[in-house]
């Protein structure tokens, strides 16, 4: 593959999204052969700057090593490919889906791949929106639920008292015998509009999808994202499991992300887990050993606020609207605190390699 004649890519600078061309180095790993007007603007670089090199030569930090594992992989497996990675570019993280094409000659041998990547970070950040609202919604539903059940008592309690009133009541035509069967129809229709409602929020209250999802290559993302500098010691597993993948993604992201600013300590190792509960349940548990959280006398965090935010509570929200748990613990050692999430899904691949960044 080293040789191959360079082609004119010059057409590629029309295209006002990313298109970059990926071939083979001497050890035949991914390097830049070319890359559009596009991409050299968002990434602040000349053409000069990024032909003959690997990504991780241009891009500094942990994400030029994630965008290099992925590159790296679609090459080695010599078919096209898509993948999602987030970027820190400037003050703000960016979100790429990027499609690798690969191109082989007349003998099936790989001798380069086109990438183009679009910006999907609106996308992703309305995706984890539309999340945190379906949480919150399921919550109000829950409450609704719950106040609906509370009533049917009381009512169920009129339509008696209307029967104990009716039996051996002697009708003086005054019209109370009217007026009892007035509460009774009331109360029939009132059960009636109860039960309706609680059925229409069980309908609307359907579990979420669940889809694959590698945590691995998650993990790679979240850990490039909250800590781009390697400060911190970060342990998660190379594991596939089907679950409800923004879930998950907003799960960790939080919980990795307390365990960094709470820790209390400059470099804090994390330890990331998951485990089957049975059949259709897993745990997802992260663990820091930093000076953790302090637990009150029934195992609650203290000093943690009930309502608001995308933290501990957040993640508390909207794992009960995914019909799990959260637990807080205080781990056998003492050091730390390690934080386990139960969902629905299951483990596809287990892997006994631990991936640790930093």
């Amino acid at each position: 593959m080293q040789g191959s004649k360079r082609l004119d890519y010059s057409i590629y600078d029309m295209v006002d999204t990313p298109v970059f061309v990926l071939v083979a180095d001497e050890d035949d790993r991914p390097i830049f052969d070319f890359m559009n007007r596009s991409g050299c603007i968002l990434l602040g670089l000349d053409l000069t700057d990024i032909v003959g090199k690997a990504v991780h030569d241009i891009l500094n930090g942990r994400a030029a090593y994630a965008v290099y594992r992925q590159q790296l992989k679609a090459w080695k497996g010599g078919r096209t490919a898509e993948f999602e990675t987030g970027l820190p570019l400037g003050d703000r993280i960016m979100w790429f889906r990027t499609c690798l094409i690969a191109s082989h000659d007349d003998e099936g041998t790989l001798v380069r791949m086109v990438g183009t990547s679009h910006d999907i970070s609106a996308e992703r950040a309305l995706e984890q929106q539309e999340t945190m609202t379906v949480a919150a919604m399921r919550e109000v539903e829950d409450l609704v639920c719950l106040a609906a059940h509370d009533l049917r008592s009381p009512i169920s309690n009129l339509k008696s008292l209307a029967y104990l009133m009716r039996n051996d009541f002697v009708d003086h035509g005054d019209g109370k015998v009217e007026l009892i069967d007035m509460i009774d129809e009331l109360a029939d229709k009132s059960l009636g509009i109860i039960s309706e409602t609680m059925s229409q929020v069980m309908a609307k209250s359907a579990p979420a999808c669940l889809r694959p999802v590698n945590l691995g290559a998650m993990c790679d993302d979240i850990v490039v994202l909250l800590d781009p500098l390697r400060e911190h010691s970060i342990a998660y597993p190379r594991t596939t499991v089907e679950a409800d993948f923004t879930a998950v993604q907003i799960i960790l992201r939080n919980l990795i992300d307390n365990a960094l600013k709470h820790s209390g300590a400059a470099s804090v190792r994390v330890d990331v887990a998951v485990a089957a509960v049975n059949a259709r349940r897993l745990v997802v548990s992260v663990r820091d050993h930093g000076r953790g959280f302090d637990l009150d006398e029934g195992g609650r965090v203290d000093g943690m606020p009930s309502e608001g935010g995308y933290g501990l509570q957040g993640v508390i929200r909207l794992v009960k609207a995914r019909g799990g748990s959260v637990a807080v613990e205080k781990p056998a050692d003492g050091l730390g605190a390690e934080i386990r999430v139960e969902l629905p899904g299951r483990i596809l691949e287990g892997s006994d390699e631990q991936a640790r960044a930093g």
